[in-house]
């Protein structure tokens, strides 16, 4: 539980701290729209947005060289003997979280999924050390891949919302002999102590009350009133047809890409340059995409306990 608790601030102050930053870049871009000045609200937005991913960069590239990439198949490697260096530091952590937050904040698209993941294995090789000379028994290599097992899973569950799938994701990718069906609860109770504890601090912090009931643990509910009609079937298919295309197309972009980044882009500050760019690129596509589609369309939206309500899109 107090692991699940660790994650679940973590969580919390990336998202408290990246809603912060978005608000400030965002009023100053609205700023200067309001002037009429939409080339120095493009230029504040998108330069804005630059500097924060060359941070994000400096940050990995200069001082935690361990938080780089999602952290997804380090941690898996992890978990089945294989002891990547750096990929469980004090670096890496402190790294992963302010890294991830400047880089959304930065416009890039990414997802905090992985990096959830590595930071939940991070904390979870931390707490063993907390209790100092109480926990002494914790302190070896095989209890130390099971708290990372479970951090890690607590992590994947507050991306999702879902402490079962978080507790079958490392399931999955966890070999024998190292999984043990009495992990399975143990990584459990992470993920949902995680979640729960993710609502709370939310409650608090927003001063909310919450219901205390089976979804704030995101174990969902099931509703007979929920049924999807037959005749948007054909149309479901052609857009999972459509998106596997175009999956593969940036599978493939991406793969020949990076072939040429690995190759041209080897020292450090080049990879500075190559956040910037990449960030700036992005923000001015977000800035003009919504300048071009400016006009919103109302819509009538159909909530969970039956309301309907007008949303703009």
């Amino acid at each position: 539980m107090v692991l699940g608790a660790f994650i679940a601030a973590s969580a919390l102050s990336m998202e408290m701290i990246e809603e912060s930053l978005i608000h400030f870049k965002d009023h100053w871009a609205q700023d200067q729209i309001m002037k009429n000045n939409f080339v120095a609200s493009w230029l504040v937005y998108a330069l804005f947005s630059g500097l924060l991913a060359v941070l994000a960069a400096t940050l990995t590239t200069y001082w935690g060289p361990g938080a780089a990439g999602s952290g997804v198949a380090e941690v898996i490697g992890y978990v089945n003997g294989v002891n990547y260096p750096e990929t469980i530091s004090v670096r890496s952590l402190f790294t992963k979280i302010f890294g991830v937050v400047l880089a959304i904040a930065g416009s890039l698209c990414i997802g905090k999924e992985g990096p959830l993941a590595h930071i939940g294995a991070n904390w979870g090789a931390a707490v063993i050390y907390m209790g100092g000379e109480h926990s002494k028994f914790l302190q070896n290599d095989q209890k130390k891949r099971y708290f990372i097992a479970a951090g890690s899973s607590a992590g994947v569950s507050l991306a999702f919302g879902a402490p079962i799938g978080g507790a079958l994701f490392i399931f999955e990718l966890s070999k024998n002999p190292f999984w043990k069906f009495s992990l399975l609860w143990k990584t459990f109770l992470a993920s949902s102590s995680a979640v729960f504890f993710l609502a709370l601090f939310e409650s608090i912090v927003h001063s909310k009350t919450a219901h205390w009931t089976s979804s704030v643990l995101k174990f969902g509910e099931i509703r007979t009133s929920d049924v999807t009609p037959t005749d948007i079937i054909p149309g479901a298919i052609i857009i999972g047809a459509i998106c596997g295309l175009l999956g593969a197309f940036f599978i493939s972009v991406n793969t020949k890409i990076n072939v040429y980044r690995a190759k041209y882009i080897t020292a450090k500050w080049q990879k500075l340059i190559d956040a910037f760019v990449f960030a700036f690129a992005t923000a001015t596509c977000f800035y003009w995409a919504s300048n071009l589609f400016q006009s919103c369309v109302p819509r009538l939206v159909l909530l969970p306990d039956g309301k309907q309500v007008e949303v703009a899109f």
